[in-house]
Formats: structure tokens, C-alpha cells, sequence
């Protein structure tokens, strides 16, 4: 049953129901002029298994980019080494910063506080647990010279069968509800730094999908690359907790009376 519900989204969202806007009616969303190159940030808790592993690669991926960048880690109060580690490696690592929260804030606002920290005018989040390998930026820059946000679509979902369904879910809702598709919203994606200034409704992890809706709405270029997905090796997976669920599905519908019926 499972392969079923898998190969229909799928076949969903490679359907043309995404509502375009013109080019150009492409709303200025900000003025700022945003360094040239890409900001690689990495949101971190309890992952002193594979933290070094993962700074380490960011900074040889962004050398072999050319481009210029940072490397932002965010440390969200984790109770294990990772800070330790974090202020090792920032005296070692060329363009490393680090920061940590004072008490633990969740994923969604430490997703939300890396990108209003990013300078450069394109963002690349990724997580320190191992699941998505850094040099997937190098696959998707590419793409930028046409599209302006870039999602990287798993081929395989290394989740239980509870994650798997919720995870299916949210991305086919935003099919229905908006005709949009967010092709895999959960994970990794390249961005260009403006994007993330467009006003949201959501403060959980729908915020992801409804980004892309949003830009997408805007005029602004969404695109997909499929990826190799990989088993967490560090941390522990909440995607599929009951209270993010339903704060998920809340914000889904505040978002969908906002744009759909609203018109904002």
C-alpha cells in the first residue's frame, strides 16, 4: 500500500499545477544588495557523532564551489559535546561562525534565526545528522542560472513508516490546496537570501512549504534536483511527533484562509 500512495505523489508532482506568474510581475520583496556567494548554514543539536564531519565538508564543498561564503552553525542548547566542538573547530575551520541559543528553541525558529544570520545572496541549508551529503551544493548551483529556489528531491526516505505518510502528506496538501507543488519542502534546498524576507504566517515547520509557495506565487523560479538520501547516523528525528504534526496542520490552514481567501 505503501508503494501506492508513494508512486501516486509521485505522478502528482510531476503535474503541471503550479500557478505561474509572469516574470514579470515579480514583487520586489527586498532592497538590500546581498554579498555575492552562498552562506552554508547548519542547525545543530546533540550532534557531536558527526558535527566535525560536517563543518569539515562544508568547507572543502565551498571551496571547490569558488564562490565566496560563510559557514553558519547555530547550536540549539544541545545537552551533549557539539558546543565543545563548535568552538573548537571555529578557530580552525576557515569561515566558520557559531552561535547557541541560551535554551532550546526547536527547529523551525532555529531554521528561521540561520537565515536572517546569512549575508551572501544564496542560502544553503543543511543538517549536521549526515542525512544529506554537502556536495549536493554542487549539484544544485548549477541550477540557479535558471531558478531561484532549488529543492532537493530524496529519491529514497531513509524514515519509519509514520514519518514516511506524514512526510507525503504535507507535500501533497500544497498540491491540492494551492496548486503548487514543493516537490520534497522537508528537505535540503539552496535559496536565494531575498526569498527568505517574503512575509509568512507559519511558525512551525510548515514554514518550508509555505515559503515555496509563497515565492513561488510571487514569480520567483522553483526548481527541484533528486538526491541521494541517507540514514541518520547523530540525533534523534521529531518530524513525526504528534505536536509538530498538528501545529503543521494549523498552519497549513491559517495559510491556506490567508492566500486563498484573503488574497495576501
Amino acid at each position: 500500500m505503501w508503494r501506492y500512495f508513494s508512486s501516486l505523489a509521485w505522478r502528482l508532482g510531476a503535474m503541471n499545477f503550479i500557478d505561474v506568474v509572469p516574470e514579470q510581475q515579480i514583487e520586489t520583496i527586498s532592497r538590500h544588495r546581498y554579498t555575492a556567494g552562498v552562506s552554508i548554514c547548519i542547525p545543530a543539536y546533540n550532534e557531536e557523532a558527526t558535527i566535525e564531519e560536517a563543518i569539515r565538508s562544508a568547507a572543502a564543498t565551498l571551496q571547490r564551489s569558488g564562490l565566496a561564503g560563510e559557514i553558519l552553525v547555530l547550536d540549539d542548547r544541545s545537552a551533549d559535546g557539539t558546543w565543545e566542538i563548535l568552538q573548537r573547530l571555529k578557530d580552525i575551520v576557515p569561515k566558520v561562525q557559531i552561535r547557541r541559543h541560551q535554551v532550546n528553541q526547536g527547529i523551525a525558529k532555529t531554521f528561521t534565526e540561520l537565515y536572517r544570520w546569512a549575508n551572501m545572496d544564496l542560502v544553503f541549508l543543511n543538517s549536521a545528522d549526515g542525512q544529506w551529503k554537502m556536495q549536493i551544493l554542487l549539484e544544485m548551483l548549477p541550477l540557479m542560472k535558471d531558478a531561484d529556489l532549488v529543492v532537493a528531491r530524496r529519491k529514497q526516505k531513509h524514515y519509519r513508516l509514520n514519518r514516511q505518510l506524514v512526510s507525503w502528506f504535507f507535500n501533497l496538501l500544497p498540491l491540492l490546496m494551492f496548486r503548487t507543488k514543493t516537490y520534497d519542502a522537508g528537505s535540503v534546498k539552496l535559496v536565494r537570501r531575498e526569498i527568505y524576507e517574503i512575509p509568512i504566517t507559519s511558525t512551525g515547520v510548515f514554514a518550508e512549504a509555505e515559503r515555496i509557495v509563497r515565492a513561488r506565487r510571487r514569480g520567483y523560479r522553483v526548481a527541484s534536483v533528486d538526491v541521494d538520501h541517507f540514514s541518520r547516523t547523530s540525533g534523534k528525528a521529531t518530524g513525526a511527533k504528534f505536536s509538530l504534526v498538528m501545529e503543521a496542520l494549523v498552519d497549513l490552514f491559517r495559510c491556506w484562509i490567508d492566500i486563498v481567501l484573503l488574497r495576501r
